[in-house]
């Protein structure tokens, strides 16, 4: 079956303009054709369904990042629901999770952080079409440290031979990627996210691994310690990458060589800018343990640098932690 969409405009996102009055020509599940309206031909039309959505634009549809689609968003309540509800009610809130993005424009998604009894599943629901939502890639549950960030939801693992039997048991499992806790974090309490949770060599030996099953590996860290340590294991992908100091009295410790070495390493960047901005909005004030967000100026310096040293970006809103709803995607 052919479909023909019909909007006043249509953004390819591919370099090109705009095309006003443009039209997407679909067959079975592939686009064969971005045009403009008045270019379609009596070929094009023939068997095909047209649909007008005259006030409307069409655009690809969107990749969030970084998700926990279990977790509740609840201003006050996020935590507590994390570590007291069960596997049911977060396949349930999954479920809804997951209509929702699909319905933000959301066509794929990352859930970096979620049980894999609740996740594994969704996952392989959405691929035999049981429930509706966007292409999900999940990690599963992330690694974390005896206690540490996110623990509640993760997989403890201490020693290095811990943690790579904790990555060959996720890829067992079936996860698309790994999702690893190098530094402490705001949501989980007593954790510090200006410390370094696992020295370079563990994370290496995670890499390594990671990296002999086709698996990528991306690490939460906020202090510039737990960067630096990411970035000599060889980490794929920094989270958060947030630069704060180990020095309590100091907020941001910027090292423009570091830097420097994630643009050419290629490793890429999620800054989760969306989740200090949406708690902004909403009138949750920066918390001490996660700082960061208590002056977004000299952090958007920083990242204006890092990227005009090379660094590339990619787009996470963290969505699934407090006041960051799913349907706020994208």
């Amino acid at each position: 079956m052919k479909t023909i969409l019909n909007a006043s405009k249509v953004i390819a996102c591919d370099g090109s303009n705009p095309i006003n009055n443009g039209s997407v020509i679909i067959e079975g599940d592939q686009i064969t054709k971005v045009t403009a309206q008045d270019k379609i031909t009596e070929a094009d039309r023939l068997g095909s369904r047209e649909y007008n959505f005259s006030d409307g634009t069409i655009i690809p549809g969107f990749i969030e990042m970084h998700s926990h689609i279990h977790c509740s968003a609840h201003p006050t309540d996020a935590y507590k629901h994390i570590t007291t509800e069960s596997n049911e009610t977060f396949i349930i809130r999954g479920t809804q999770a997951l209509r929702s993005a699909l319905m933000s424009g959301v066509t794929t998604m990352r859930d970096l952080g979620s049980r894999n009894e609740v996740i594994f599943p969704l996952r392989n629901a959405l691929a035999a079409a049981t429930i509706p939502g966007p292409r999900l890639l999940a990690a599963g549950t992330p690694i974390t440290p005896t206690g540490g960030h996110c623990n509640s939801f993760g997989t403890e693992a201490d020693t290095s031979q811990e943690v790579v039997q904790a990555v060959r048991n996720q890829f067992k499992l079936g996860a698309d990627c790994i999702k690893m806790m190098s530094t402490g974090g705001g949501f989980t309490p007593g954790t510090n996210v200006r410390k370094p949770q696992y020295s370079a060599d563990i994370i290496r030996d995670a890499v390594v691994d990671a990296d002999r099953l086709g698996l990528k590996v991306s690490a939460h860290c906020h202090g510039t310690a737990g960067i630096k340590n990411c970035v000599d294991a060889g980490i794929h992908n920094l989270i958060h990458c947030s630069w704060m100091s180990e020095n309590p009295d100091e907020l941001y410790d910027y090292i423009p060589e570091l830097a420097d070495r994630i643009a050419d390493n290629n490793i890429y960047v999620d800054p989760t800018l969306a989740l200090s901005h949406l708690n902004k909005i909403r009138g949750k004030k920066p918390s001490p343990a996660s700082g960061m967000a208590s002056n977004p100026e000299r952090r958007f310096e920083i990242l204006r640098d890092m990227w005009d040293r090379g660094i590339k970006f990619v787009t996470g809103m963290d969505s699934g932690m407090a006041k960051a709803n799913i349907d706020d995607l994208p």
